[in-house]
Protein backbone atom coordinates (compact mmCIF):
# COMPACT_ATOMS: atom_id res chain seq x y z
CA UNK A 1 0.00 0.00 0.00
CA UNK A 2 1.49 3.43 -0.83
CA UNK A 3 1.86 6.17 0.95
CA UNK A 4 -0.97 7.61 -0.68
CA UNK A 5 -3.53 5.42 0.26
CA UNK A 6 -1.90 4.89 3.70
CA UNK A 7 -2.60 8.96 4.75
CA UNK A 8 -5.96 8.95 3.56
CA UNK A 9 -6.77 6.10 5.75
CA UNK A 10 -4.92 7.90 8.47
CA UNK A 11 -7.11 10.82 7.85
CA UNK A 12 -10.69 8.56 7.57
CA UNK A 13 -9.29 7.62 11.13
CA UNK A 14 -9.19 10.70 12.47
CA UNK A 15 -12.37 12.22 11.26
CA UNK A 16 -14.27 8.94 12.75
CA UNK A 17 -12.53 9.24 16.06
CA UNK A 18 -13.39 13.21 16.19
CA UNK A 19 -16.91 11.75 15.44
CA UNK A 20 -16.94 9.76 18.38
CA UNK A 21 -15.57 12.30 20.64
CA UNK A 22 -17.96 14.55 19.31
CA UNK A 23 -21.22 12.15 20.18
CA UNK A 24 -19.52 11.32 23.59
CA UNK A 25 -19.42 15.02 24.77
CA UNK A 26 -22.27 16.22 23.75
CA UNK A 27 -25.24 13.59 24.84
CA UNK A 28 -26.32 13.61 28.31
CA UNK A 29 -26.67 10.13 29.61
CA UNK A 30 -29.09 9.19 32.23
CA UNK A 31 -29.31 5.92 34.66
CA UNK A 32 -32.11 4.38 36.56
CA UNK A 33 -31.83 2.35 39.10
CA UNK A 34 -34.76 -0.33 40.31
CA UNK A 35 -35.98 -0.74 43.64
CA UNK A 36 -36.63 -4.89 45.31
CA UNK A 37 -39.04 -6.40 47.01
CA UNK A 38 -41.84 -4.47 49.25
CA UNK A 39 -41.01 -4.03 52.36
CA UNK A 40 -44.44 -4.43 53.45
CA UNK A 41 -47.50 -4.92 52.11
CA UNK A 42 -51.13 -4.47 52.59
CA UNK A 43 -54.75 -6.85 52.33
CA UNK A 44 -58.42 -5.17 52.51
CA UNK A 45 -60.47 -7.47 54.35
CA UNK A 46 -64.03 -7.58 52.78
CA UNK A 47 -67.28 -7.18 54.46
CA UNK A 48 -70.18 -8.66 53.54
CA UNK A 49 -71.95 -5.76 51.92
CA UNK A 50 -69.01 -6.09 49.04
CA UNK A 51 -70.64 -6.04 46.16
CA UNK A 52 -68.32 -8.12 44.44
CA UNK A 53 -65.81 -10.49 46.25
CA UNK A 54 -63.46 -11.25 43.26
CA UNK A 55 -62.41 -7.41 43.23
CA UNK A 56 -59.08 -6.01 45.80
CA UNK A 57 -60.68 -2.82 46.66
CA UNK A 58 -63.70 -2.04 48.46
CA UNK A 59 -66.93 -1.54 46.17
CA UNK A 60 -69.79 -1.44 48.77
CA UNK A 61 -74.01 -0.95 49.09
CA UNK A 62 -74.40 0.34 52.37
CA UNK A 63 -77.88 2.17 53.55
CA UNK A 64 -79.03 5.67 54.36
CA UNK A 65 -77.35 6.34 57.83
CA UNK A 66 -75.34 3.31 57.67
CA UNK A 67 -72.65 2.66 59.78
CA UNK A 68 -69.94 -0.02 58.43
CA UNK A 69 -66.50 -0.87 59.99
CA UNK A 70 -63.98 -1.71 57.09
CA UNK A 71 -60.88 -4.07 57.87
CA UNK A 72 -57.32 -4.08 56.31
CA UNK A 73 -54.36 -6.47 57.47
CA UNK A 74 -51.00 -4.79 57.21
CA UNK A 75 -47.15 -6.84 57.22
CA UNK A 76 -43.95 -6.03 57.33
CA UNK A 77 -41.65 -8.82 55.61
CA UNK A 78 -38.47 -7.11 56.86
CA UNK A 79 -36.23 -8.57 59.46
CA UNK A 80 -36.27 -4.79 61.13
CA UNK A 81 -39.05 -2.18 62.60
CA UNK A 82 -41.02 0.06 60.33
CA UNK A 83 -43.18 2.57 60.41
CA UNK A 84 -46.05 3.25 57.88
CA UNK A 85 -48.53 5.93 57.38
CA UNK A 86 -51.99 5.67 56.89
CA UNK A 87 -54.60 8.40 55.43
CA UNK A 88 -57.83 8.86 53.73
CA UNK A 89 -57.89 10.62 50.56
CA UNK A 90 -61.03 11.75 48.06
CA UNK A 91 -61.28 10.47 44.13
CA UNK A 92 -59.90 13.52 41.88
CA UNK A 93 -59.42 14.00 38.66
CA UNK A 94 -55.96 14.63 37.57
CA UNK A 95 -54.27 17.17 34.58
CA UNK A 96 -54.81 15.55 31.22
CA UNK A 97 -57.05 12.54 32.65
CA UNK A 98 -56.83 9.96 35.11
CA UNK A 99 -57.88 9.46 39.04
CA UNK A 100 -55.58 10.10 41.90
CA UNK A 101 -56.74 10.83 45.16
CA UNK A 102 -56.20 14.18 47.39
CA UNK A 103 -55.80 13.94 51.27
CA UNK A 104 -58.49 15.47 53.17
CA UNK A 105 -57.05 19.10 53.56
CA UNK A 106 -57.11 19.50 49.97
CA UNK A 107 -60.18 21.61 49.28
CA UNK A 108 -62.65 19.42 47.20
CA UNK A 109 -64.45 20.36 44.00
CA UNK A 110 -67.81 22.62 44.70
CA UNK A 111 -70.11 19.78 43.10
CA UNK A 112 -68.63 17.20 45.68
CA UNK A 113 -71.43 17.22 47.87
CA UNK A 114 -70.46 13.83 50.04
CA UNK A 115 -66.31 13.97 50.16
CA UNK A 116 -65.68 10.55 51.61
CA UNK A 117 -62.90 12.12 53.80
CA UNK A 118 -66.10 13.53 55.28
CA UNK A 119 -67.75 9.92 55.90
CA UNK A 120 -64.76 7.75 56.92
CA UNK A 121 -62.86 8.34 60.28
CA UNK A 122 -59.38 6.45 61.46
CA UNK A 123 -59.49 5.46 65.08
CA UNK A 124 -57.32 8.04 66.97
CA UNK A 125 -53.26 6.66 66.85
CA UNK A 126 -53.52 4.81 63.48
CA UNK A 127 -52.03 7.85 61.39
CA UNK A 128 -48.80 6.15 61.69
CA UNK A 129 -48.60 2.27 62.37
CA UNK A 130 -45.34 0.92 63.79
CA UNK A 131 -44.51 -2.88 62.56
CA UNK A 132 -42.09 -5.46 64.56
CA UNK A 133 -39.92 -7.72 62.62
CA UNK A 134 -41.93 -10.13 60.29
CA UNK A 135 -44.94 -8.70 62.29
CA UNK A 136 -48.89 -8.06 61.39
CA UNK A 137 -51.86 -5.80 62.10
CA UNK A 138 -55.36 -5.34 61.56
CA UNK A 139 -56.43 -1.72 60.70
CA UNK A 140 -60.10 -0.68 60.77
CA UNK A 141 -62.01 2.62 59.24
CA UNK A 142 -65.15 3.23 60.21
CA UNK A 143 -67.63 4.73 57.94
CA UNK A 144 -71.13 6.36 58.52
CA UNK A 145 -73.01 6.81 55.23
CA UNK A 146 -75.17 10.29 55.03
CA UNK A 147 -78.64 10.30 56.23
CA UNK A 148 -80.38 10.90 53.40
CA UNK A 149 -80.47 8.62 50.18
CA UNK A 150 -78.10 9.65 47.50
CA UNK A 151 -77.47 9.08 43.58
CA UNK A 152 -74.86 7.69 41.86
CA UNK A 153 -71.61 6.91 43.37
CA UNK A 154 -69.05 7.62 46.62
CA UNK A 155 -65.28 7.63 45.49
CA UNK A 156 -62.04 7.50 48.13
CA UNK A 157 -59.58 5.66 49.13
CA UNK A 158 -57.36 4.13 51.85
CA UNK A 159 -53.54 4.95 51.67
CA UNK A 160 -50.30 3.81 52.79
CA UNK A 161 -46.83 4.96 52.74
CA UNK A 162 -43.68 3.63 54.75
CA UNK A 163 -41.88 6.68 56.54
CA UNK A 164 -38.43 6.68 56.21
CA UNK A 165 -36.38 7.91 59.57
CA UNK A 166 -33.28 8.99 57.96
CA UNK A 167 -32.76 11.03 54.41
CA UNK A 168 -30.01 10.11 52.21
CA UNK A 169 -26.77 12.69 52.65
CA UNK A 170 -25.75 11.81 49.34
CA UNK A 171 -27.12 13.96 46.31
CA UNK A 172 -26.52 9.85 44.03
CA UNK A 173 -28.35 7.93 46.51
CA UNK A 174 -31.06 6.09 45.42
CA UNK A 175 -34.11 5.78 48.10
CA UNK A 176 -37.20 3.66 48.28
CA UNK A 177 -40.54 4.91 49.66
CA UNK A 178 -43.48 2.05 48.92
CA UNK A 179 -46.90 3.21 49.11
CA UNK A 180 -50.56 1.54 48.36
CA UNK A 181 -53.57 2.89 47.79
CA UNK A 182 -56.85 0.88 48.46
CA UNK A 183 -60.27 2.28 46.72
CA UNK A 184 -63.47 2.90 48.54
CA UNK A 185 -66.31 3.12 46.06
CA UNK A 186 -69.62 3.34 47.85
CA UNK A 187 -72.70 3.31 45.88
CA UNK A 188 -76.00 4.54 45.87
CA UNK A 189 -79.24 4.58 44.82
CA UNK A 190 -79.86 4.79 40.99
CA UNK A 191 -76.25 3.64 40.90
CA UNK A 192 -76.42 2.20 37.13
CA UNK A 193 -79.27 5.09 36.12
CA UNK A 194 -76.92 7.86 36.90
CA UNK A 195 -74.56 9.74 34.31
CA UNK A 196 -71.82 11.81 34.62
CA UNK A 197 -72.57 15.54 33.29
CA UNK A 198 -69.60 17.33 31.91
CA UNK A 199 -69.64 21.00 31.81
CA UNK A 200 -67.24 23.46 29.66
CA UNK A 201 -66.03 25.68 32.57
CA UNK A 202 -62.92 28.23 30.54
CA UNK A 203 -59.86 27.80 29.12
CA UNK A 204 -57.26 30.12 30.63
CA UNK A 205 -53.38 30.54 30.13
CA UNK A 206 -50.90 28.81 33.03
CA UNK A 207 -46.97 27.17 32.99
CA UNK A 208 -47.40 23.80 32.77
CA UNK A 209 -43.59 22.38 33.70
CA UNK A 210 -42.76 26.19 33.26
CA UNK A 211 -43.99 25.90 29.62
CA UNK A 212 -46.13 28.24 28.00
CA UNK A 213 -49.98 26.34 27.98
CA UNK A 214 -53.46 26.59 27.85
CA UNK A 215 -55.83 24.89 30.58
CA UNK A 216 -59.46 23.89 29.28
CA UNK A 217 -61.50 23.09 31.99
CA UNK A 218 -64.17 20.73 32.07
CA UNK A 219 -66.44 19.80 35.44
CA UNK A 220 -67.60 16.76 35.95
CA UNK A 221 -70.87 17.73 37.88
CA UNK A 222 -72.30 14.13 38.67
CA UNK A 223 -71.72 11.62 41.17
CA UNK A 224 -70.74 9.07 38.72
CA UNK A 225 -67.53 8.48 36.85
CA UNK A 226 -65.93 7.87 33.24
CA UNK A 227 -64.47 4.74 32.47
CA UNK A 228 -62.28 4.40 28.91
CA UNK A 229 -61.73 8.06 28.24
CA UNK A 230 -60.20 9.51 25.13
CA UNK A 231 -59.77 13.06 24.86
CA UNK A 232 -58.67 15.33 22.09
CA UNK A 233 -58.48 18.94 22.01
CA UNK A 234 -57.08 21.45 19.36
CA UNK A 235 -56.52 25.13 20.42
CA UNK A 236 -55.43 27.54 17.72
CA UNK A 237 -55.05 31.48 17.17
CA UNK A 238 -57.81 32.81 14.98
CA UNK A 239 -56.90 34.88 11.61
CA UNK A 240 -53.00 33.33 12.33
CA UNK A 241 -50.95 30.96 10.44
CA UNK A 242 -49.84 29.14 13.47
CA UNK A 243 -49.96 25.85 13.72
CA UNK A 244 -53.15 23.98 15.89
CA UNK A 245 -51.73 22.40 19.20
CA UNK A 246 -53.34 19.41 20.13
CA UNK A 247 -53.72 17.58 23.16
CA UNK A 248 -54.63 13.91 23.14
CA UNK A 249 -54.83 10.55 25.84
CA UNK A 250 -56.59 7.24 25.78
CA UNK A 251 -57.65 5.01 28.66
CA UNK A 252 -57.89 7.08 31.69
CA UNK A 253 -60.82 7.98 33.70
CA UNK A 254 -62.54 11.43 35.24
CA UNK A 255 -63.50 10.91 38.53
CA UNK A 256 -66.97 11.95 40.16
CA UNK A 257 -67.84 15.46 41.05
CA UNK A 258 -64.19 16.87 39.89
CA UNK A 259 -62.74 19.32 37.06
CA UNK A 260 -60.24 17.63 34.51
CA UNK A 261 -58.06 20.42 33.09
CA UNK A 262 -56.46 19.28 29.75
CA UNK A 263 -53.16 20.96 29.30
CA UNK A 264 -51.85 21.80 25.92
CA UNK A 265 -48.34 23.06 25.88
CA UNK A 266 -46.59 25.73 23.80
CA UNK A 267 -43.29 24.40 24.72
CA UNK A 268 -40.32 26.95 24.26
CA UNK A 269 -42.49 28.93 22.16
CA UNK A 270 -44.15 32.35 22.90
CA UNK A 271 -47.69 32.67 23.28
CA UNK A 272 -49.68 35.64 21.33
CA UNK A 273 -52.42 36.83 22.49
CA UNK A 274 -55.55 37.36 20.86
CA UNK A 275 -59.10 35.34 19.82
CA UNK A 276 -58.70 31.66 20.39
CA UNK A 277 -60.55 28.53 19.42
CA UNK A 278 -61.25 25.53 21.16
CA UNK A 279 -62.51 21.81 20.79
CA UNK A 280 -62.74 19.38 22.72
CA UNK A 281 -64.07 15.71 22.17
CA UNK A 282 -64.13 12.99 25.35
CA UNK A 283 -65.49 9.96 24.55
CA UNK A 284 -65.90 7.33 27.51
CA UNK A 285 -68.26 4.81 28.88
CA UNK A 286 -70.45 5.52 32.03
CA UNK A 287 -68.39 4.06 35.03
CA UNK A 288 -71.58 2.44 35.96
CA UNK A 289 -73.22 0.89 33.14
CA UNK A 290 -70.69 1.09 30.92
CA UNK A 291 -72.75 3.22 28.55
CA UNK A 292 -70.97 4.51 25.75
CA UNK A 293 -70.99 8.54 26.11
CA UNK A 294 -69.32 11.09 23.82
CA UNK A 295 -69.19 14.98 24.27
CA UNK A 296 -67.98 18.05 21.90
CA UNK A 297 -67.27 21.12 22.80
CA UNK A 298 -66.58 24.37 20.70
CA UNK A 299 -65.63 27.95 22.35
CA UNK A 300 -63.53 30.66 21.81
CA UNK A 301 -61.78 32.80 24.63
CA UNK A 302 -59.41 35.84 24.49
CA UNK A 303 -56.27 36.27 25.75
CA UNK A 304 -55.33 39.47 26.84
CA UNK A 305 -51.53 40.85 25.67
CA UNK A 306 -50.96 41.58 29.82
CA UNK A 307 -51.32 38.11 30.73
CA UNK A 308 -49.44 36.23 27.37
CA UNK A 309 -46.64 38.89 28.94
CA UNK A 310 -46.88 37.70 32.21
CA UNK A 311 -46.88 33.83 31.00
CA UNK A 312 -43.90 33.97 28.84
CA UNK A 313 -41.99 35.95 31.45
CA UNK A 314 -41.96 33.53 33.49
CA UNK A 315 -41.46 30.40 31.01
CA UNK A 316 -38.58 28.87 30.85
CA UNK A 317 -36.08 29.89 28.01
CA UNK A 318 -34.66 27.04 25.70
CA UNK A 319 -31.50 25.51 26.66
CA UNK A 320 -28.52 25.80 24.40
CA UNK A 321 -25.98 22.96 24.34
CA UNK A 322 -22.31 24.32 25.11
CA UNK A 323 -20.93 21.93 23.16
CA UNK A 324 -22.60 22.66 19.53
CA UNK A 325 -20.31 25.94 18.74
CA UNK A 326 -17.17 23.57 19.63
CA UNK A 327 -18.29 20.72 17.70
CA UNK A 328 -18.74 22.55 14.71
CA UNK A 329 -15.11 24.45 15.34
CA UNK A 330 -13.30 21.09 15.41
CA UNK A 331 -15.53 19.95 12.56
CA UNK A 332 -14.39 22.67 10.12
CA UNK A 333 -10.66 22.40 11.08
CA UNK A 334 -10.70 18.46 10.56
CA UNK A 335 -12.26 19.49 7.04
CA UNK A 336 -9.60 21.83 6.16
CA UNK A 337 -6.82 19.75 7.57
CA UNK A 338 -8.57 16.96 5.25
CA UNK A 339 -8.83 18.78 2.48
CA UNK A 340 -5.09 20.16 2.74
CA UNK A 341 -4.09 16.40 3.09
CA UNK A 342 -6.22 15.43 -0.37
CA UNK A 343 -4.76 18.25 -1.64
CA UNK A 344 -1.00 17.67 -1.45
CA UNK A 345 -1.25 13.75 -2.36
CA UNK A 346 -2.92 14.91 -5.42
CA UNK A 347 -0.32 17.56 -6.45
CA UNK A 348 2.50 15.58 -5.33
CA UNK A 349 4.75 14.47 -8.17
CA UNK A 350 5.25 10.88 -8.18
CA UNK A 351 8.79 9.58 -7.42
Amino acid sequence: MGLKHRLAIAAVALLGAWAAWATANTTKVNAASGAGTNDYEVQPVLPEAQVNMAENFYDLKLAPGQTQTLQLRIQNFTNKTIKVKSGLGNAVTQTGGGIVFASEAAKPDVSLKHPFTTLAKQPRGQATVTLGPRRAKTLSVTITMPQKPYAGMIYGDWHFSEAIANKAKSRNAVGAKYAYSVGVLLRGTDFRQTFPKLRYQNTEPFLANRHPAMGINIQNTAAMAMRQVSILAKVSLVGSRDITRVYSKTGVMIAPSSTLKIPISWNYNTMKPGTYKVAVTIKGQNYGNRFPMTLNFNRQFRVAAKKAAAINAKAAQKPKNKWVPVAYATGALWLVALGSLIWMLAVRPRA
